[in-house]
Order: C-alpha cells, then structure tokens, then sequence
C-alpha cells in the first residue's frame, strides 16, 4: 500500500515538473489536444470589425470526436443550421435539410456560404494549427500569447475577401496578426485572434482590423443528436 502511494506520487511530481518545463507554445499544443480528445465540446465563436460588429455572424458550434460537427448561425435573420463529416455536410434554413452541393446551386451568396462550411474547422483543430503559426509566444497575467507569422496572417485577411472568378488572388499589405490563448482545465478554455491589414480584391480595397473570439464549453458533456433527415443527407 505504501510502495503504490509513493509510486503514485512519483508520477503526480513527474507529471507537474513536465507540465512546468514545457514552454508556452507547448502548453497551447498539449491543450489543443486534450481537446480534440475529449468525446465532444461546445463553443461559440463571434466576431468584430474594428469596434463594431462583423457581418459575419456569431456560431454556436458542437463537435464530437468522431468527426461530427453542428453549427448554428443567422443569415439576415434567417437561422440556419448545419451537420459536417469532413467535407460533406448539410444545412437547412428556410426549407428542409439540403446537401452543400443543392444549397450551393440556389445561388452565388448560397455558393460563397457553402466554401465558408467547407474550410471551417472546429476549435481543436484551429487552434492546434495556430500553435505552429505563432512566434514570440511568452505567457502572462494568466494567458499565452504570440504573434502570428506573416503567412497565416495574410491567410486570415484573405478570409471573406470578395473577388470575382478567375480574379488574381487578394493582394495583403501591412499584415499584422496574433493570438492569445486561455488554458482551463488542461484545455483552450478561449482563445482570440487578431488581424490587421489592406486587402485589395479586383478594384475593391478593404481596410481590415478584425478579431475573432472562440470560448469553449460543457467539454465532454455535450449532447449531438443527428436528425434522420440530415443523416440522410450526409451518406
């Protein structure tokens, strides 16, 4: 009994020196991963531009691990919600349960809506891509930050930028980017990322200052149900 209990204290110590040796960019790739471990979480992401709000709409979001993914946002007032597994998904707002490539079809705003889906990924997967895109990470006043390199940056800016087919990909001036992070729990309880820059799309340019906020929740303890109808869909 008391061999196990000093063996087991053994491991506790060796555990917390680990967890107090590893850098900061460490702690943000560990913590991404024990939430992409967890059987499912919740999040809600929003947005703003400059100090207003964004026309991107705020998403309530649910993932699992296997790979499931629900959002749920409003486009000009019409709700709108979606069911992902990889690059298949479906979505219903005003009619019944369609598949992104019949929504898609409806329209060009359908179509730009639809290439959004496609490219999201849920906060475990984001955020374990920033922790490769970050330079300069330090940790203070309880959170960790960094500044994204020049590549991810311009990445970010190019989210969203309006160009017609067959225009020459935005052209980013002045990037500047970061992102702070907040582990709970051995988990990204929040994180949020900042960019700013002029991006210019055809003859169209844009001043942007946009930051993106992602608070996770209820890790492990949210339910997903799909609905038969959009189970369907999703074969």
């Amino acid at each position: 009994m008391k061999r196990a209990l000093i063996i087991g204290s053994i491991a506790l110590l060796a555990r917390a020196l680990s967890a107090a040796e590893s850098s900061p960019q460490d702690q943000i790739a560990n913590a991404t991963k024990q939430l992409g471990d967890k059987p499912n979480y919740s999040w809600t992401t929003t947005m703003k531009e400059g100090d207003g709000p964004s026309r991107i709409p705020s998403i309530e979001g649910k993932a699992n691990k296997e790979g499931l993914t629900y959002l749920s946002f409003e486009i000009g007032g019409i709700p709108v919600e979606v069911y992902m597994n990889g690059q298949k998904g479906t979505a219903k707002a005003l009619e019944g349960w369609q598949t992104f490539d019949e929504v898609a079809a409806t329209s060009s705003t359908a179509a730009a809506v639809v290439r959004f889906l496609r490219s999201y990924k849920a906060p475990a997967a984001e955020a374990a891509g920033f922790s490769s895109k970050l330079k300069d990470v330090k940790e203070a006043e309880g959170a960790i930050s960094g500044e994204l390199k020049e590549d991810a940056t311009k990445e970010l800016l190019s989210f969203g930028a309006r160009r017609r087919e067959g225009q020459e990909p935005p052209k980013i001036e002045n990037p500047k980017g970061s992102a702070k992070f907040w582990i709970t729990n051995a988990i990204p309880a929040k994180y949020e990322v900042h960019v700013q820059g002029k991006v210019t799309a055809g003859e169209r340019e844009t001043d942007v200052d946009r930051t993106t906020t992602v608070e996770v929740k209820d890790a492990g303890t949210t339910k997903l149900e799909l609905p038969a109808e959009a189970k369907e869909k999703l074969q």
